[in-house]
């Protein structure tokens, strides 16, 4: 179904089945779209500000250049999805599953992704600052020139992950896992 540049602005989408569906440069802007099925769509440019979409699927779904600022993906599945250059500065991704999903030159400054799993992940030239990636697992993830100034890793697992140029000026790193982790040029 093709919802391009639609204004869903407020409107409950909850429980529902959006799969291969194009939301491309549409106003979601605090929807609920909670526990509802987005597999494959697309949201390039979509603005979804403060939107809920806690529970919901979002495997391979495309978010490139969207805003996402404080949007609600708690418990969401966002697996091989794409936010290239997305902005998600405050959004809560606690306890998402991320794997493999690409947030390159992202914006996902103060982000919440507590317990989340972003193996293989990449997150090459994102701005972190201040993110609380407490209990992540970034196993293999690409964070080359990742900026992650005042972020919090403590107990995430880093092992065989990439974070050569990365920018950890007053990261606090305690109780993780490096193994294997390249750090070549990490400015501390």
């Amino acid at each position: 179904v093709n919802f391009r540049g639609s204004d869903f602005k407020g409107t409950n989408l909850s429980k529902s089945n959006f799969s291969m569906s194009s939301f491309e440069g549409a106003d979601l802007s605090n929807c609920d779209l909670s526990s509802s099925n987005f597999t494959g769509a697309n949201f390039r440019t979509a603005h979804a500000a403060g939107a809920d979409m806690s529970f919901s699927t979002f495997s391979g779904a495309d978010f490139s250049g969207s805003g996402l600022q404080k949007t609600n993906f708690a418990n969401a599945k966002i697996t091989c999805a794409t936010f290239d250059q997305a902005d998600l500065t405050g959004a809560n991704l606690q306890m998402t599953d991320a794997a493999l999903a690409t947030f390159r030159n992202a914006r996902m400054e103060e982000i919440d992704a507590y317990g989340s799993s972003m193996i293989g992940a990449n997150l090459s030239g994102a701005i972190l600052h201040k993110a609380n990636l407490r209990g992540t697992d970034l196993n293999g993830a690409d964070l080359t020139s990742a900026d992650f100034t005042g972020a919090v890793l403590l107990e995430v697992s880093l092992t065989g992950a990439d974070l050569s140029n990365a920018d950890m000026h007053g990261t606090q790193i305690r109780r993780s896992d490096m193994i294997r982790a390249k750090t070549e040029n990490v400015k501390k």
